[in-house]
């Protein structure tokens, strides 16, 4: 569980805070500059959950309300407007249009003191992460006695100390005030010595505003996801020969969520007759079934009395209770080491999802030894390990890889998701610097191979481009551009920032998002000056022109039917006695031979790239036939799959007539497509199929024997090294299949095994 919080919040609302106006700011006054940092504060802790306490406390006010002069009568002049309470939208409305302002000089520690007795009755014994927050110009008189008691305290309670002062000097930002009064140098020297004392930190409230324009992050407490061991072998079969490490897994990335909203609903703000009523949305759902066809009808039904169904095709399978165990995979709590694979042959594109620290369990010294030790051995050997993690019983099991980290004095292991073969999608794309022609031969001169300029030209381009030292710190000196830690989600600030703006000011349009998120989406101004030049010679050099939309569609739909098609027509249908008007219709025109053709438009229609199931012939040769592309071998390949597709599914000998035409027709293409290797070696691979498959094709082998196909030869292809002679002993040679039943135990197999093999013979 997180801990509690517990923040009080002290704000100099004296005279000397908003009656002098500061030059500096716009004119503001400091008690302006105050109200703007408190706000910041307050609007990112609004819409946390309640763990958060928090007190708002003003002094320099006309009145006195707290509870310190009700018991002692002394602490005049000190108001507190909210108690230690989860901040809400009140509290935030008071701060930005309703702050008092008093006309009496009050004193700062007594302040102090009145927050030191509200968090020490307030908090107790119990555990809390307590903070004060001093917003002051300085300028009003403090009493300085009792100053060992309190800071005594302070450090005690174990109170974190943050004092906020307007135009105090930080050498941090090198901001220095001149002119400064007297009490006001005396005041800011004592408040550095107390901070100094009870550990504390001062700012400017300069310095404060510049942190607080950067969205906020709220810290996060490390939790584990997984207590468990990470294991290496069998640890029950064979403990002795098996490494166990008891560790844990704690989220170092995780996807930033936006908070849930709550739904409202409008009908329930009217109604009248309703107590307590929250305005909430409340979901409920219903489950009805027809009895009865002929009537229409229909009776609710428990969701506990249905079964679920799942698609199967169109049709659907209902799964009983049952039944449904089958769904769930028996798995136990697991962080197992399956193998290990070289740094250098890990893909690291094949990370998914969040990344996780695994560290030893806390305070086991072994495990911490046993832990250490392998990261070693890992980053020595420059190895990562790869895992099998289950996560809590009954879980999918996942596939993960540890990467070991050391750097003093830290040492851990990255645990990051990969994905299973099911989940890989690989895609493959045409060389950029390789040109092959349809005789298989490499072009060493072609219009889309670069050449050493260009080559050299984008190398440097890619270079200018580095960001390392791309951006310019408060000193003048390069730093880096677009750290992580800098980069921020615009769309969770910018919500953020638009529901405490509208909660503000609810007739105001919605803010601008901030420059800084702006520029982080954009190319930095100075890298774009900087390449303007050579982009321009890169311009010329790789001949880059616009490539302008194709607009309008040629494709005929019913939607453009009433729509003008701008065409350029010829003088024949300009002089056919008005037939053109029917084209401008859409319409298709009727020439004298009675054939309808499609004078409008002739639509491009897209080259085919696949050898499909339904057409493999006239699939196949439409790709050959492609002078645009070369696909030669992608059909071929495609085809050879086809094939095989038809001779293992074929039920008896129906697909065996269409095996051999698409066969017939690849052979006839390898040999004069230079692809003869390609069809030899599938033939024989083919011929394996035949034979060894349960049961085996033989008739399919037989088929080709009486047709003669058999391997392509050098007599009939320039790119075959195989002989007449081979290919008619390939063609006779039968593959012996070794039975089964003699290699294996028959009390072991299954009956249905047992059943098939007798079916084979």
């Amino acid at each position: 569980m997180a801990d509690k919080k517990c923040t009080i919040f002290i704000v100099d609302v004296g005279p000397t805070m908003w009656e002098v106006k500061r030059d500096g700011s716009e004119g503001s006054t400091a008690l302006d500059l105050a109200r703007k940092a408190l706000l910041a504060m307050l609007e990112a802790k609004v819409t946390i959950t309640s763990i958060l306490r928090e007190r708002l406390i003003v002094f320099g006010t006309d009145e006195t309300s707290n509870q310190l002069n009700e018991q002692t009568g002394e602490y005049e002049n000190i108001t507190t407007l909210y108690p230690i309470e989860q901040p809400q939208l009140p509290i935030l409305r008071t701060v930005n249009n309703n702050m008092p302002r008093g006309n009496v000089q009050a004193d700062a520690f007594d302040a102090m003191i009145v927050s030191l007795n509200m968090i020490e009755e307030h908090c107790k014994k119990l555990k809390y992460t307590k903070k004060i927050y001093l917003f002051t110009d300085g300028e009003s008189p403090i009493n300085q006695y009792d100053f060992d008691r309190v800071s005594s305290q302070i450090l005690s309670q174990n109170i974190e100390l943050n004092i906020l002062g307007v135009d105090f000097e930080d050498p941090d930002i090198r901001h220095s005030e001149e002119n400064k009064t007297e009490n006001k140098k005396r005041n800011e020297q004592f408040l550095r010595k107390l901070a100094d004392k009870c550990k504390g930190t001062i700012f400017s409230m300069e310095y404060v505003l510049r942190q607080l324009s950067k969205p906020y992050i709220r810290p996060v407490k490390p939790t584990s996801v997984y207590r468990g061991t990470l294991t290496l072998g069998d640890p029950e079969t064979y403990k002795s020969a098996s490494l166990v490490i008891d560790v844990e897994l704690i989220a170092r990335s995780m996807k930033a969520k936006l908070k849930s909203f709550k739904k409202y609903s409008a009908l329930a703000e009217t109604a009248n007759n309703i107590e307590n009523k929250t305005y909430e949305v409340s979901q409920s759902r219903t489950y009805s079934i027809t009895v009865d066809e002929n009537v229409n009808e229909k009776v609710d039904v428990p969701q506990d009395e249905l079964d679920r169904a799942y698609a199967l095709g169109k049709t659907f399978i209902p799964i009983s209770k049952q039944d449904e165990n089958v769904f769930s995979f028996e798995s136990s709590p697991c962080l197992s080491i399956i193998s290990f694979i070289g740094k250098e042959e890990f893909r690291r594109e094949l990370i998914l999802l969040n990344v996780f620290t695994v560290v030893s369990k806390k305070d086991d010294p072994v495990a911490a030894q046993r832990l250490s030790s392998f990261i070693h051995v890992l980053y020595e050997k420059d190895s990562y390990a790869i895992v099998r993690f289950v996560k809590k019983n009954f879980e999918p099991p996942k596939l993960g890889v540890l990467i070991p980290y050391i750097k003093p004095p830290k040492e851990c292991l990255y645990f990051a998701r990969i994905p299973f073969k099911e989940d890989y999608r690989r895609f493959t794309f045409p060389s950029l610097d390789r040109i092959v022609s349809k005789t298989r031969k490499e072009l060493e001169v072609h219009e889309y191979l670069p050449t050493e300029e260009m080559l050299n030209k984008m190398g440097k381009f890619i270079e200018d481009l580095d960001l390392m030292n791309a951006a310019i710190d408060d000193d003048g000196n390069p730093r880096e551009y677009l750290k992580v830690k800098e980069c921020f989600n615009p769309v969770n600030v910018m919500i953020k920032k638009a529901v405490s703006h509208k909660a503000l000011y609810p007739e105001e349009p919605l803010p601008q998002p901030d420059p800084a998120l702006k520029a982080q989406t954009r190319m930095l101004p100075s890298l774009v000056e900087k390449n303007k030049e050579l982009v321009n010679e890169m311009r010329s050099l790789f001949k880059i022109k616009e490539v302008k939309g194709k607009g309008k569609t040629t494709k005929r739909r019913f939607a453009d039917a009433n729509v003008t098609v701008e065409q350029n027509l010829s003088l024949d249908q300009l002089l056919s006695n008005g037939k053109h008007e029917d084209l401008e219709k859409g319409k298709r025109s009727k020439t004298d031979n009675g054939d309808r053709e499609n004078t409008l438009m002739l639509e491009k229609q897209e080259p085919i790239r696949e050898v499909s199931l339904a057409d493999p012939v006239g699939n196949f040769k439409e790709m050959i036939a492609n002078r645009e592309e070369d696909l030669v071998t992608t059909a071929v390949e495609q085809m050879c799959q086809v094939v095989e597709h038809f001779v293992k599914s074929s039920f008896g000998t129906s697909l065996y007539d269409k095996a051999l035409e698409c066969l017939n027709l690849l052979r006839e293409t390898c040999a004069k497509e230079n692809e003869s290797e390609l069809f030899n070696k599938f033939l024989r691979e083919l011929k394996t199929i035949v034979f060894t498959t349960n049961p085996p094709r033989t008739n399919f082998w037989e088929l080709l024997e009486r047709n003669k196909l058999s391997l392509i030869i050098n007599t009939e292809a320039d790119d075959s090294m195989t002989t007449e002679k081979e290919a008619e002993e390939f063609l006779k040679m039968k593959l012996e299949r070794k039975s089964i039943i003699e290699t294996a135990d028959e009390e072991q197999m299954p009956t249905d095994e047992l059943l098939n093999l007798m079916d084979d013979d």
